[in-house]
């Protein structure tokens, strides 16, 4: 057994450990985690601890010893979980969707309950608007709170350890998504060539976030909105407006029927 130095923590050794343990360098780890090779590298000086969301993507790429490790740090509840494997994790960590009907696939409680393999997806407590009026502010992704872990099938995320859960707010993409969703975004794609006509979340230096559907024209990039009473909006400045991550798949409540 490696004997842990005293002034780093654990989780900073752990980290060293992955590294190692999938045989890549630190570059590549902070490549893969979507993050600096400077923030990499100080959490492997325990200088920096990662955030909840880094923490459920590393524990996303670790082996079955270290997962739920990471994932615990991260917030998820593993009390109840027999050993640290990967698949118990997956099998035993329960998200609640009753209350929520997926827009896009089949039946979520019945995928969730057979997958072999699950992913855990943080869900952040930030929202991409779906209307003319943006946030007041943009946010920094390093402060948001991660607000709960959600379990998917790793066959429905092409790039696991880069998949995030965002609010949405306003009604611009009704009737496809409603207002309240959650979206499910793939954080690794953000090649405007490879994502014309799909579903997306950019972000703007002041505005926050939006999502739409790409459309690229000869000199332009729009973005088009399901709701026909909202204008497309021009994203051709790449400085301004960048590409978040497309958007796999989301989920919305059942509001049931208007009282009459």
């Amino acid at each position: 057994m490696a004997v842990q130095h005293p002034l780093v923590p654990e989780w900073a050794e752990r980290i060293l450990r992955l590294i190692a343990d999938l045989k890549i360098t630190q570059a590549r780890l902070a490549e893969r985690l979507g993050v600096s090779p400077a923030t990499v590298s100080r959490w492997i000086q325990g200088k920096h601890e990662p955030t909840a969301e880094g923490y459920v993507a590393l524990g996303n790429l670790s082996p079955r010893r270290d997962a739920v490790y990471f994932w615990e740090r991260a917030g998820m509840d593993v009390a109840n979980l027999p050993d640290a494997s990967i698949n118990k994790a997956a099998s035993s960590v329960r998200v609640n969707l009753d209350e929520l009907n997926l827009i896009a696939g089949s039946r979520v409680s019945k995928q969730l309950t057979d997958a072999a393999n699950a992913v855990a997806i943080p869900l952040l407590r930030v929202s991409a608007y779906g209307d003319k009026v943006p946030p007041r502010e943009n946010v920094s992704l390093a402060e948001v709170e991660v607000e709960a872990i959600l379990l998917a099938p790793l066959a429905w995320c092409p790039n696991p350890d880069q998949m995030i859960g965002m609010h949405v707010e306003g009604d611009s993409m009704m009737p496809v998504i409603a207002d309240g969703s959650i979206l499910f975004v793939d954080t690794a794609k953000t090649d405007r060539e490879q994502l014309d006509q799909k579903i997306v979340v950019v972000s703007h230096r002041d505005l926050g976030f939006k999502v739409a559907r790409l459309q690229r024209l000869e000199n332009t990039d729009l973005l088009l909105s399901a709701n026909h009473r909202h204008m497309p909006l021009d994203v051709s400045n790449a400085s301004r407006w960048k590409v978040f991550g497309e958007v796999l798949w989301w989920v919305s409540r059942d509001r049931g029927p208007a009282a009459a």
